[in-house]
């Protein structure tokens, strides 16, 4: 099993980040669920979606976990918990709501176009902070602002020698990059914070989402040593300031008089 004790190390001594990285796993049925974890609608009385769970994942520092009752349509279709009915695979039905201002063929291109797990594998997913997580994860998240994900991807490019990450950019729908993307491609993917994640607000302005398959995650630790160590990549970014500072006029010749300096 990954140590991820050695991972939460890694990301506060090189990202320090502001909410907790967390840890997903797709659970193919309620007996991967650890002993301890809240199902927002049995322990909490709500009715959540996704994104909600990660927010308190992250937030409160709890293990969650959701099924097909507790997500919106969009992770739902994306994690397999719904089937694929004609009318929505079509876009008629979508159209004949007035989802999101889409016609037939726009709504049809958005569910074509979005990665999908099998219908029916998985029954869960399940979120922890990563300092707390029982089990071995598929993914691990974090949220942080650009700077924070710049050095993260640093570390990750120089870990695992590739060239550069392949993005895919949508308004919204972030769990099918965090999530699905991740786990089909097994390479990390950067999201933009989209629709769902915002309405909380789950989200702040400033915060971007970055998430790496397990099986890279001990090569992304290497890299973020690595470029400390050399200096290339750190958190908080380092500025230059070995340069005499500049005043304005009259500071000098004040100074000059306080120390008995005029010529």
């Amino acid at each position: 099993m990954t140590d991820l004790k050695q991972v939460s190390e890694a990301f506060n001594t090189y990202l320090r980040p502001l909410s907790f990285p967390v840890v997903i796993r797709m659970c193919e049925s309620a007996d991967e669920l650890p002993e301890r974890v809240r199902i927002p609608q049995r322990d909490l009385g709500l009715d959540i979606s996704l994104c909600h769970a990660i927010a308190m994942a992250r937030r409160y520092g709890w293990t969650m976990a959701v099924d097909k009752y507790q997500t919106c349509y969009v992770a739902g279709i994306t994690l397999g918990f719904f089937p694929l009915l004609p009318d929505i695979v079509d876009g008629s039905f979508q159209e004949s709501i007035g989802l999101g201002g889409m016609n037939k063929e726009r709504a049809a291109t958005a569910i074509e176009n979005m990665p999908k797990f099998e219908y029916g594998k998985y029954q869960y997913v399940l979120i922890s902070p990563i300092e707390r997580a029982s089990f071995e994860p598929h993914v691990i998240m974090l949220y942080g602002n650009p700077a924070q994900i710049w050095v993260l991807l640093s570390g990750y490019l120089a870990g695992t020698g590739a060239g550069g990450l392949t993005v895919t950019l949508t308004s919204g729908a972030g769990c099918t990059s965090h999530i699905t993307r991740t786990i089909q491609t097994d390479e990390a993917k950067f999201a933009l914070v989209g629709t769902g994640e915002r309405l909380g607000p789950h989200t702040q302005d400033y915060e971007c989402a970055f998430s790496i398959p397990i099986s890279k995650i001990e090569q992304t630790v290497r890299g973020l040593e690595g470029i400390y160590r050399s200096g290339i990549a750190r958190y908080p970014v380092p500025t230059t300031m070995r340069y005499s500072s500049q005043h304005p006029p009259g500071y000098p010749e004040m100074r000059k008089h306080l120390l008995g300096e005029e010529s």
